[in-house]
């Protein structure tokens, strides 16, 4: 059997062999060459292996999701160059993979540095420690860009996280990052709307907002006196004045409280009529009574005090308030107007009856 002579013996040995009787061949040349190939392929390894990679090789296999591999990326400057070549290729994920690799091999000063003058990189990792909940660090960032109200607003929102400790961490929160805004005295009427609510009810209305704990207290506790009266609430929030009488209107009329209503918006005039005492609109009242099947002649007593005739009838049919439309057609001194209403009405109904009563007046002059 015959056996290959290269399974025997290596290259470098049978060149040896081979060139024992050529008095040109240099053995110690050729061994020298044979070590200096060896040393420049290891180097050649060894950088390969110590050196980072091409930056648009490693950005290629972020995108393409290859494996890849930043931590070769020692110094300072090569970890800035290969954000800017992130941030120029404006891929979002290649954004925030070079930035999170840098917040965690960058001391915090260096890495907020580089933060500071690369918006782009900082608002993509603002974003990320706002989905992963990292609030603390994302204070301290936001803070160190000079965004101090979304500093104190995320500080805010977690504050408001935790409803057993909501309060306590709520105080802190203004004491810390609000200090000297501008938005103390929203975060103070705050907290003072919740340390009210914790006192009505057992703390049933524990964040809720200030018009629903209008409208409860206008609904439970209406004509009582103390610090659970709607007088109270609107008071010590400043409630708008139309706020607070249209959450009334439609508490006091979802229970039917005419007389409370009444008390509510009409006054007594100096000739013993009656006027209105509120900015809202008369026919907007006038709806949402009809609106909770307030009775005919309730309706009638609000639909009196429009003073624009035309806005007064067109109120009135609008609620289908026959009485009122009678009247105004009879102000008007509009007779065939009158008639002609009269027609769409039920026969022998009252506002029928009523519309010829009108129609029969001996001292009505009227217009046509």
């Amino acid at each position: 059997e015959q056996t290959d002579v290269h399974q025997l013996l290596s290259e470098k040995s049978l060149s040896a062999i081979l060139n024992a009787d050529n008095v040109d061949y240099n053995f110690c040349d050729h061994e020298m060459n044979s070590e200096k190939e060896e040393l420049r392929i290891l180097r050649r390894q060894v950088e390969s292996r110590w050196s980072p990679p091409g930056i648009n090789t490693v950005l290629r296999h972020i995108l393409t999701g290859k494996p890849y591999s930043l931590e070769l990326y020692r110094s300072l400057k090569q970890k800035q160059e290969l954000l800017r070549a992130a941030i120029n290729l404006g891929d979002g994920d290649a954004i925030l993979t070079v930035t999170y690799f840098l917040s965690r091999t960058l001391k915090k000063s260096f890495f907020y540095q580089i933060l500071s003058s690369n918006p782009v990189a900082a608002q993509h990792y603002i974003t990320y420690l706002g989905i992963r909940m990292q609030a603390q660090e994302l204070t301290d960032i936001l803070e160190m860009l000079g965004r101090n109200k979304d500093a104190a607003i995320k500080q805010f929102e977690v504050a408001c996280q935790n409803p057993q400790r909501q309060l306590q961490r709520l105080k802190s929160c203004a004491r810390n990052y609000f200090s000297d805004s501008k938005d103390k005295i929203v975060v103070d009427n705050f907290i003072k709307l919740l340390e009210w609510q914790e006192n009505v009810d057992g703390g049933k209305l524990l964040r809720e907002s200030v018009v629903s704990s209008l409208s409860y207290v206008c609904k439970e506790h209406w004509g009582i006196a103390g610090t659970v009266s709607a007088q109270f609430l609107v008071q010590d929030h400043q409630v708008n004045d139309k706020v607070y009488k249209w959450v009334a209107l439609n508490e006091r009329a979802r229970a039917s409280a005419w007389d409370d209503i009444t008390a509510l918006f009409v006054t007594k005039g100096w000739l013993g009529g009656r006027r209105l005492k509120c900015d809202l609109p008369m026919d907007h009242i006038v709806t949402q009574l009809h609106k909770y099947s307030a009775p005919a002649n309730v309706l009638i007593s609000y639909l009196e005090l429009i003073e624009n005739l035309e806005t007064r009838m067109e109120t009135a049919k609008r609620v289908q308030c026959h009485r009122a439309v009678i009247d105004v057609y009879l102000l008007q001194r509009d007779r065939l107007g009158l008639v002609s209403y009269k027609a769409n009405l039920h026969p022998q109904s009252e506002d029928y009856f009523y519309a010829e009563q009108v129609l029969r007046l001996p001292n009505t002059k009227w217009k046509n």
